[in-house]
Formats: structure tokens, C-alpha cells, sequence
């Protein structure tokens, strides 16, 4: 693999770890850039508008995925299952480690599955890319009416969170954009034919998007982020790897009871172990002004279980991936 293949493959991570550092080292352009509004939206939201358009644009067919059992069970696990481990990280926590930095966490445990990262690892690990898509799809859209009562009730004991108001707020910065570029690579050969050809560029630009929303709220919290205690850092690292961990093995052990055919088995195991970033970045734009403040600091557990997740599932996708395998090997939870 080239330097410019490794540079691209791992694109997010290494612009996390930059525009993190320059937000925390040169806060100041940040902050400005976060200050400028076209009407009530800033560039955040305009970001996040720009990554689900690009993501409805960039989906593919599904029509030959239909595996109801499969798909019942991943829509269950992502978004009745998974979401749960968010109360005992706010309970045991509290009093331990930073509330802001637990609700970040929990946060992460209450969105939907991966957009792209997991349908890019369940392919390279010779699962069922159609399933994929459309769990991620039906994920998705259902979480845009699940997620308002999950984030209220992260944020009951210090704000309180109308859950209709998110919702309206995450209709128009998610739902209505992932329609508008569904409808798009539908309605345009010429639109879905650009999307064909240039998917890695149009992934590049979602996550340039999703880059430039963690600059702005890292600038904005710089203060908070610095004065953290350092064991609650080590903490929310911890918790980052153990909720991957949960998630894996409770999804080994339902894909195994439920003896889903091998290329579903994978698709389940890693889809429903892994949670979106873009959608926490969304997630916080929509929050209220009072809570948004704090966004950078939560934004900070976001990215360390992303990073947890990226690292432990990119490895265990190459252990996996074995050609012309019916039935692909029911692997270790974690790499050895």
C-alpha cells in the first residue's frame, strides 16, 4: 500500500488528531469561525446538512438484502439494546469522573450504527454489504425519532431538553438532507453515476465535514478541554475500549443464538458494535445553546470511541477476510 492509499485509508484519524491539537494550541480562529451565522444556522449545522446529503447520495441499491431476521435483530441491537449501556456509564460514573465528559460517552451509546467506516469493514471482511446498507440505512431514520427521548434523559439531571424540539432539529439536519441526496442519486443517471465514480472523494468530503465541526468545538471548548483532570481523560479512554468490547460481545453472542448464515453473522457482529460520529456531531449542533457550549468537551469521549472502534474492528475485518468463504470464520471478540 502506498504512502497516499495509508494517508487516505486512515484520512479521519489523522485529521482528528490535527485539528484537535490546533483547536487546543491556536483556539482563536476556531472560535471566530464559530461565530459566523446564516440565519440560525452555523457552519456546524451546515456541515452536518452537507454530510448526510452526501451520505443519501452515496447510498447504494439495498434491494437485494432482504434478510428480515437479520435486519430485525441489528435494528434491535443498535437502537434498543446498545443504547441501555448509556445509564450505568451515567450512574456509576457520577461522582467520578466529569458529568460533561459522561454525557459525551453516553451520547455515543444512544446514536445509530456507522455510516461508512462499518459497511466499508463488513466488505473487506466478506459480509453482506447489501444488509449493511440498509441496516444503516433503517438505523438511521428510525434513530432521527429515537434519539430526541435518549438525549433528554442524558441531560435531565442538569438541562431540560423538550424532545420534540430535537427532533424538529434533527428532521431538518439529518432526515431531510439523507432524503434530499437519496432522491438525488435516484432522480439523476448523471448525479448516481458521479457518486459511482467518485465515492472515495465524496467520503473524503464528509469527513472533511466532520472534521471541520470537531475543529470548531474543540476552539470553543479549548478552555475546559486543558483544565480536564487527566484521570478522567484515562477514564473516558477506558470506557471508549470497554463499550466496544460490550457491544461486540453482546453482538457475537445474539448473531450466534440467533444462527444468522455466516456473511450475515459478520455483518451483525460489526455493524452493531460500532456507532456513528457524524451523528453525534449532529446530535450536539442540535442541542440547545446552553448545553452546545459544552459540545467540545463532550465531542472528546465521541472521538476516543471512534478511534477505539476503527482500530479494533479494522484489524479484526483483515482476520476475517477470506475469499470465496461461505461461511466466514467466527473469530476472536477482540484481536490477539
Amino acid at each position: 500500500m502506498s504512502l497516499k492509499d495509508k494517508l487516505i485509508k486512515n484520512f479521519l484519524i489523522i485529521g482528528l488528531l490535527c485539528v484537535i491539537t490546533f483547536g487546543l494550541v491556536c483556539p482563536d480562529p476556531g472560535v471566530q469561525v464559530n461565530s459566523i451565522k446564516f440565519g440560525t444556522y452555523g457552519i456546524p449545522q451546515i456541515a452536518v446538512v452537507v454530510i448526510f446529503i452526501v451520505s443519501g447520495l452515496c447510498l447504494e441499491s439495498v434491494s437485494d438484502c432482504m434478510q428480515p431476521k437479520a435486519l430485525a435483530l441489528g435494528v434491535i441491537l443498535v437502537l434498543g439494546v446498545t443504547p441501555l449501556i448509556a445509564w450505568p456509564i451515567l450512574h456509576f460514573g457520577a461522582g467520578r469522573v466529569d458529568p460533561t465528559l459522561l454525557q459525551g460517552m453516553a451520547l455515543f451509546c444512544v446514536v445509530p450504527t456507522t455510516l461508512s467506516s462499518g459497511v466499508t469493514m463488513v466488505t473487506q471482511a466478506k459480509g453482506n454489504v447489501s444488509l449493511a446498507v440498509l441496516l444503516t440505512t433503517v438505523t438511521n431514520l428510525l434513530g432521527v425519532f429515537t434519539m430526541p427521548i435518549s438525549v433528554s434523559k442524558i441531560f435531565a439531571a442538569s438541562v431540560h431538553i423538550p424532545p420534540m424540539d430535537m427532533l424538529f432539529e434533527l428532521i431538518w439536519l439529518t432526515l431531510v438532507p439523507l432524503v434530499i441526496g437519496m432522491s438525488m442519486r435516484k432522480t439523476s443517471a448523471k448525479l448516481k453515476q458521479i457518486a459511482k465514480d467518485h465515492k472515495k472523494a465524496l467520503g473524503l468530503s464528509q469527513n472533511t465535514c466532520i472534521l471541520c465541526v470537531v475543529w470548531l468545538m474543540t476552539s470553543s471548548a479549548q478552555d475546559k478541554i486543558v483544565h480536564s483532570a487527566p484521570k478522567d481523560l484515562y477514564a473516558c479512554m477506558f470506557l471508549a475500549a470497554s463499550v466496544h468490547l460490550v457491544y461486540r460481545v453482546v453482538g457475537y453472542v445474539v448473531a450466534t443464538a440467533a444462527q444468522l448464515p455466516g456473511r450475515e453473522w459478520v455483518t451483525i457482529v460489526l455493524m452493531c458494535s460500532q456507532k456513528s460520529l457524524p451523528v453525534c456531531v449532529s446530535v450536539l449542533s442540535a442541542l440547545p445553546e446552553s448545553v452546545r457550549v459544552h459540545a467540545g468537551v463532550m465531542i472528546v469521549p465521541c472521538i476516543m470511541a471512534h478511534a477505539a472502534q476503527l482500530i479494533i474492528d479494522s484489524i479484526l475485518a483483515v482476520r476475517w477476510e477470506q475469499p470465496d468463504l461461505v461461511e466466514p470464520l467466527k473469530g476472536p471478540l477482540l484481536p490477539s
